[in-house]
């Protein structure tokens, strides 16, 4: 029967180290747990033990979790693969960073009157013995631990992780922004007929691809696989793609000489643009600029785009100015 009855004790560096937290000078962190095999010696208690009595080996951190306030509980675990000779455990010491003194012992859990045998890794059946030390930490907010990447994961801690990346509303931000913004995805066919004569614009040929449920107010977002870039390129395939009711406008200098394969995503009227997913082979979307709304437009004579998308004015030279100069003159003296 052990001198002090089993549980978890605070340590009075941990009380102290509490301070500096809530102080504000450090974070609470833990950082490892040792394992002993002895008794705790005679003047000392659990509140003043700097090591486990006979120390064995450290344990492994595998979690914590909050289970009440003012609490964190440190779930840790033996393995008997790591074990060279078999032993009784009969103290787990936490320890915890401290911004003075570096490491100090935080919680003290006592095994002494029932220790848990830890086989050898030479035993026929090995065993991983789990322990929760409950630590207190008072009106600390957060908590942190080093966790042992050769831990294992209970049923029960993988149900609670999957839980809290359930709920937690910052994971995939992609598919919850999808979710909100997305009205359809679906593959569609750059055909080689059914092209037409564009009356104006840069383009010769325009081509209408029917999808259903289109309307004229999505945005849509086309995009290419990069085996077919090369063919979408020697078409002289538009960059913009406008929805129309019931089916996608395209332009283009020529008409394709195969199919080919592309995916449509149709978002929300009013998504911005630079809220669009960007990838390899992406085509732009967004409708055409008109009088009364925004929307693409393309540089006409006298304007330049540069490879970084910079648009400038292409103004004349001092020696172009002068020639055109001296031609009025020249128009108006003849």
């Amino acid at each position: 029967m052990g001198k002090f009855e089993d549980g978890c004790y605070g340590s009075l560096k941990g009380i102290a180290l509490i301070a500096k937290v809530l102080a504000g000078r450090c974070k609470m962190h833990y950082t490892r747990v040792a394992a002993g095999k002895g008794t705790i010696p005679d003047g000392m208690t659990p509140k003043t033990m700097e090591a486990p009595p006979d120390y064995v080996m450290d344990a492994m951190i595998s979690a914590i979790t909050n289970p009440v306030d003012g609490e964190c509980q440190v779930t840790v675990q033996l393995n008997s693969a790591n074990v060279e000779a078999g032993f009784y455990v009969t103290s787990l010491l936490l320890y915890a960073e401290d911004p003075d003194e570096g490491e100090v012992p935080f919680t003290y859990l006592v095994l002494e009157s029932e220790p848990e045998w830890i086989r050898p890794s030479s035993s026929i059946v090995g065993k991983l013995a789990t322990f929760d030390i409950i630590a207190a930490v008072g009106d600390v907010d957060t908590v942190t631990a080093t966790i042992d990447q050769n831990s294992l994961a209970t049923a029960a801690a993988v149900a609670r992780m999957i839980g809290e990346h359930n709920s937690d509303l910052t994971a995939h931000a992609d598919i919850r922004w999808a979710l909100e913004h997305l009205v359809a995805l679906v593959d569609v066919t750059i055909p080689v007929a059914g092209w037409i004569e564009e009356a104006a614009g840069q383009y010769k040929l325009r081509r209408d691809v029917d999808v259903s449920g289109v309307t004229a107010e999505m945005i849509p977002r086309l995009t290419i696989p990069v085996e077919q870039e090369g063919a979408a390129a020697a078409c002289g395939l538009s960059p913009v793609v406008e929805t129309v009711e019931g089916a996608i406008r395209l332009r283009g200098m020529s008409a394709p000489k195969a199919d080919i394969p592309a995916s449509l995503v149709l978002l929300q009227h009013g998504v911005e643009v630079s809220q669009l997913p960007q990838g390899p082979g992406a085509v732009a979307a967004m409708p055409l600029a008109t009088e009364h709304t925004p929307g693409a437009v393309k540089p006409g004579r006298g304007l330049l785009v540069d490879k970084d998308g910079t648009l400038s004015v292409d103004m004349a030279s001092d020696e172009d100015f002068k020639q055109m100069m001296d031609g009025l003159d020249g128009g108006e003296g003849a």
